[in-house]
């Protein structure tokens, strides 16, 4: 058996509102094979992973997965449970898990489970679909290794315990968060509110100011220039050199890299040449150029300044071990480094003890070796830079800091010109002046880690994550207004109304539709952006400040949502297309697809629903948000409950188009004159401008921008190209339209009918990957609506073979009562077009429902430039020439 597929699924999706691995099995010789036929498997299984017995599984109890091994369960189910097994043994809680068969792929399985960590419920789901197929193979398998594995691919992903505390911040303010690499940096908000971070540099982080805290000699020289005391020093490049300095300084001192950072490399209280020697060669192997500098005696601080605030000051306590009286220096390490709060690097609370050439060097000049075994209670100091990232450890000191240190730190940080810094300070107690106290800052650091302040050893936890957050959004919470729409029909036209209805306010708003994703009006990329990778997109331009998102059922299926939730969610209607795809086999599968949307929302968000329609009505018991419905009957019975209970909807009462929120009465205009609805005759276009004014109600426009904006919105390639746009050609009505399904085909025929006009010919095909009841009821449909038809298929025929579909359309129309003398096949799409088109004759309406636009309107525009010259040619007369005729 194979893996075929794993993909994690980030935003909410069918399976679940949380984040999901979706993976595909492919079981093989496994295929079939039932738990109860395979008895050394389980109890090889159960001797792996003893702790499968607390599953519950469908059972509801302890040992309900159990229960079904004994029974007899299938394989696919079995790596689900082992997998989620493996990830929570590695610390993640997983709540969610499911195992399907895959219809069209005999053997294949799909298993889904939620997950909190991507990369590691990856790895989980490889170990445990490997452990399944080791015990099958009848091997054996080491788990703690593959438990090993698991979190070390967790460690190395997961985010620093300083930027998910900032996550933590952010969430708190139901602030959007989104990952934009596998590193630390983020996004945080949408659009033109958004703002970006990594780690602790925010996009208003100065670079030049970064650049200057990297040069600790530059931050020396503007911090003294700037009346800050430090400590004095040399740069120096050779060995010599450092000798030379410390003697023509004549004080202990201290040796560092000139671009060092976190404490590494460097090395105190030197006393002598050949400490200074070694110290040089240690402090070298980070950068050619090192400080030579005058050490200052006090208690090393870190302060954190976040704009003009002190937020919290910590004292650190550098890399040591306490002394049991029997274990040398090097085994003490060792069992310092099993406290769980450490870790390799940055990923936990604290970092392990690392033993190196500075540690090494500090035992020397205290006559110690790795050997030595202190006394019961003794500390030896390994180091004495006390950074965390060299395996310190802090103590809270915030509430201690004397105002002229606070002051020193914020004007140090001006000085460097840091948004966030973290400041340095060399002091013998903290809670007195540095002016008396001799105090010193001897670094400023760009990026300061600030888990020491938010999980100190000792002392009060401070909110450094909740500070950077206020200082880069200072209030609200970094969204801009999201209206996603979804449907069977209707989604594209609905789409631009609202994005015109708020363009006509001077926003500028990103859409996403079938034809592209479109920013402040402008295409911005062409084709079928419909899926969550073009959502992301528009929410992450940085001057969008309304998103309109088309959101289709392919983009919800494959990838979930790209966003957390709409302000607005609209859902047009629920049709039969697209059955037989991804699982989808009935109505009520759509419908639950479609529901995703306007389940994802607020309790303040707004849900439009199209009330004439009965799966659509159901998903108003499944939203939180709050409901708008719309409708063009008469009377509906949805409406008229909806408005006793104090609702909200939009509907239709005698061509008037009437918004109304419990007993009030709002009137929109007639709807007539909206001209994309056809002089009142496009029903289906009338429900699109209901959902849109609905759309534009909840998001705060006025009736009278409302009305404006869609009595300008027409039926033609401006405003709703590819949608019913029409045009004359040598007498000949041509409409062009997408409509593809036989919902779609239907409404049009219906509107078409209603003008009275001659002849109704269509030409119609239907995508190839739907099922045969679906393009039969297409062809039933069109047989009733047309008095002519041109059957087609599309380029693309998914699976089908030339001539399929169109036989398939052909036969039912026939047998539907169609004439076979007014049925023609023609496969090209543009030759059908054209065939279509010089079969008709003026006062006929001919209507093009196409897979691709572009050639059917250059066609159309070489016709129409054609019947243009043409029209500036006088009639040919009769003349005589030379009295002869």
């Amino acid at each position: 058996m194979e893996i075929r597929e794993i993909q994690a699924i980030e935003g909410a999706n069918v399976y679940s509102h949380r984040p999901i691995i979706r993976a595909i099995v492919d079981l093989q010789e496994w295929t079939e094979r039932f738990t109860n036929e395979l008895e050394d498997f389980r109890h090889r299984l159960v001797n792996h992973l003893p702790t499968l017995e607390e599953h519950h599984c469908s059972r509801g109890k302890v040992g309900g997965f159990l229960e079904r091994l004994q029974e007899g369960t299938l394989i696919g189910h079995v790596i689900e449970h082992v997998t989620i097994e493996l990830l929570t043994q590695a610390g993640q809680t997983i709540k969610y898990g499911k195992t399907m068969a895959v219809l069209d792929q005999p053997g294949c399985y799909e298993i889904i489970f939620n997950y909190e960590a991507k990369a590691g419920a990856i790895e989980g789901f490889k170990q445990g679909f490997l452990l399944v197929k080791t015990l099958l193979n009848q091997d054996s398998f080491n788990v703690s290794q593959a438990v090993n594995q698991i979190k070390d691919v967790m460690n190395k992903n997961q985010l620093g315990v300083s930027t998910q505390v900032i996550v933590e911040a952010c969430k708190e303010r139901g602030i959007p968060v989104h990952r934009l690499n596998e590193g630390s940096l983020l996004q945080l908000g949408y659009g033109r509110n958004q703002r970006r971070i990594q780690a602790t540099v925010t996009d208003a982080t100065s670079s030049i100011g970064v650049d200057i805290a990297c040069d600790k000699e530059m931050t020396k020289k503007i911090l003294s220039e700037g009346g800050v005391p430090v400590p004095c020093g040399y740069i120096v490049r050779t060995e010599e050199e450092a000798v030379e300095a410390f003697e023509a300084m004549e004080t202990t001192v201290v040796i560092k890299p000139l671009h060092g950072n976190q404490g590494k490399g460097v090395t105190l209280q030197l006393t002598s040449a050949a400490e200074v020697r070694a110290a040089f060669k240690v402090a070298q192997t980070y950068g050619e150029w090192v400080i030579v500098e005058e050490y200052i005696e006090g208690q090393h601080y870190r302060l954190v300044v976040v704009g003009d605030r002190l937020i919290a000051a910590a004292k650190r306590v550098p890399a040591h071990v306490i002394g049991d009286g029997k274990s040398t220096i090097e085994e003490l390490v060792v069992q310092t480094n099993t406290d769980p709060l450490r870790g390799d690097d940055h990923e936990k609370v604290l970092t392990k003890i690392k033993i190196d050439s500075v540690v090494l060097l500090n035992l020397t000049i205290r006559n110690l070796t790795l050997s030595s075994v202190p006394e019961k209670g003794e500390i030896v100091y390994l180091r004495d830079s006390a950074n965390l990232s060299t395996g310190g450890i802090a103590e809270d000191v915030t509430d201690l800091v004397h105002p002229d240190n606070v002051d020193l730190a914020v004007y140090a940080s001006k000085l460097i010109g840091l948004d966030i810094a973290g400041i340095d300070l060399v002091i013998e107690d903290i809670e007195a002046s540095y002016r008396e106290r001799r105090g010193h800052i001897i670094e400023v650091n760009a990026a300061p880690g600030i888990r020491m302040h938010h999980f100190p050893s000792k002392g009060q936890s401070r909110d450094v994550g909740k500070a950077i957050v206020e200082q880069v959004i200072p209030s609200g919470n970094g969204r801009i207004p999201i209206v996603a729409i979804s449907g069977t029909n209707g989604k594209t036209t609905t789409t631009r109304m609202i994005s015109k209805l708020l363009s006509d306010q001077q926003l500028f708003v990103g859409m996403t539709s079938t034809d592209g994703i479109y920013i402040n009006k402008q295409m911005w990329i062409r084709g079928d952006m419909t899926g969550p990778e073009s959502a992301k997109t528009v929410l992450r331009h940085p001057q969008v400040q309304v998103a309109v998102l088309e959101t289709a059922r392919g983009g919800i299926l494959r990838s979930g949502l790209g966003y957390d939730y709409a302000d607005v969610a609209v859902i047009t209607n629920v049709s039969n297309d697209h059955l037989g795809q991804y699982g989808i086999e009935t109505l009520e599968d759509i419908a639950h697809v479609k529901s995703l949307i306007a389940e994802v929302v607020m309790p303040h968000s707004y849900v439009v629903l199209n009330a004439d329609d009965p799966h659509v009505v159901q998903m108003a018991q499944r939203t939180q948000g709050r409901v708008i419905f719309f409708s063009t009957e008469k009377d509906n019975i949805h409406i008229r409950k909806h408005l006793g209970k104090g609702g909200t909807a939009i509907f239709v009462r005698r061509g008037t188009i009437l918004l109304c929120q419990g007993s009030q009465v709002f009137r929109i205009c007639s709807v007539k004159q909206i001209p994309v609805t056809w002089d009142g005759k496009a029903r289906h276009n009338i429900q699109n401008a209901l959902a849109a004014i609905a759309s534009g109600w909840a998001l705060g426009l006025s009736v009278t921008a409302i009305r404006n904006s869609l009595q300008d919105f027409s039926s033609d390639a401006e405003h709703n190209r590819g949608r019913l746009n029409l045009y004359e050609i040598d007498g000949v009505h041509v409409f062009v339209d997408y409509g593809h399904n036989a919902a779609g085909i239907r409404e049009i025929a219906k509107t078409l009918k209603s003008f009275n006009k001659k002849t109704l010919v269509g030409c119609i095909t239907v995508p190839g990957d739907r099922p045969d009841e679906t393009v039969r009821e297409v062809g039933r449909i069109a047989a009733k609506g047309f008095q002519r038809l041109i059957i087609r298929e599309d380029h693309d025929l998914r699976g089908r073979k030339p001539g399929e579909i169109a036989q398939i359309l052909y036969e039912e129309a026939i047998s539907g009562g169609m004439d076979p003398k007014k049925v023609t096949i023609v496969l090209p799409e543009t030759e059908a077009f054209c065939a279509g088109l010089n079969s008709c004759s003026p006062g006929d309406t001919f209507v093009m429902f196409y897979e691709h636009l572009e050639p059917i309107e250059e066609e159309i525009r070489k016709r129409m430039e054609l019947q243009k010259a043409l029209s500036y040619i006088p009639a040919q007369k009769d003349w005589v020439v030379g009295g002869e005729f």
